[in-house]
């Protein structure tokens, strides 16, 4: 599950908190206001739209559209696929701190490991401990990387 804050700022109005709630990548986003849901959003197209629930404003909606697309799990699997496209075959995100890696099933693990170790350092910017555990499509050898917080670290 994945949760964000986002506050929608209004000229001479009081701010209104929001929480956003996904409980998997391909699902759309629950939107709290309190302990009560008031809508879901979803993206439809380049733009995100409420899809059910009370009127949200619709300028609400694209900013926690602009939030969501910010957050590290919106871009780095489609640039983990760019960075190794002879290599990975999918990336799937289980929540903010942890990434499955597939490969295709012909690649060698070992060889793979050495760059992808270093590499996932240069692309995750995240400041907390990332998780991506890597194996090959339908053929067992896995391995695991955790990008520890301190850049100059990993641990394997």
């Amino acid at each position: 599950m994945i949760e964000l804050s986002y506050t929608f700022e209004q000229e001479f109005l009081g701010n209104t908190a929001y929480q956003l709630m996904r409980a998997e990548m391909d699902a759309p986003w629950l939107v709290l206001s309190g302990p009560h849901v008031v809508g879901i959003i979803d993206k439809s197209g380049d733009s995100w739209v409420q899809i059910a629930g009370e009127a949200i404003p619709n300028a609400a909606v694209k900013g926690m559209g602009e939030l969501i697309a910010k957050q590290q799990f919106s871009w780095l699997p489609n640039l983990i696929k760019k960075q190794w496209p002879d290599d990975v075959k999918e990336v799937v995100v289980e929540n903010e701190g942890a990434y499955n890696v597939v490969c295709y099933k012909d690649i060698c693990p070992k060889r793979f490991q050495l760059k992808f170790t270093p590499g996932i350092y240069a692309l995750a910017k995240r400041e907390a401990e990332i998780v991506f555990n890597v194996c090959r499509y339908n053929i067992a050898g896995q391995f695991k990387v955790i990008k520890t917080p301190t850049a100059d670290r990993y641990a394997s």
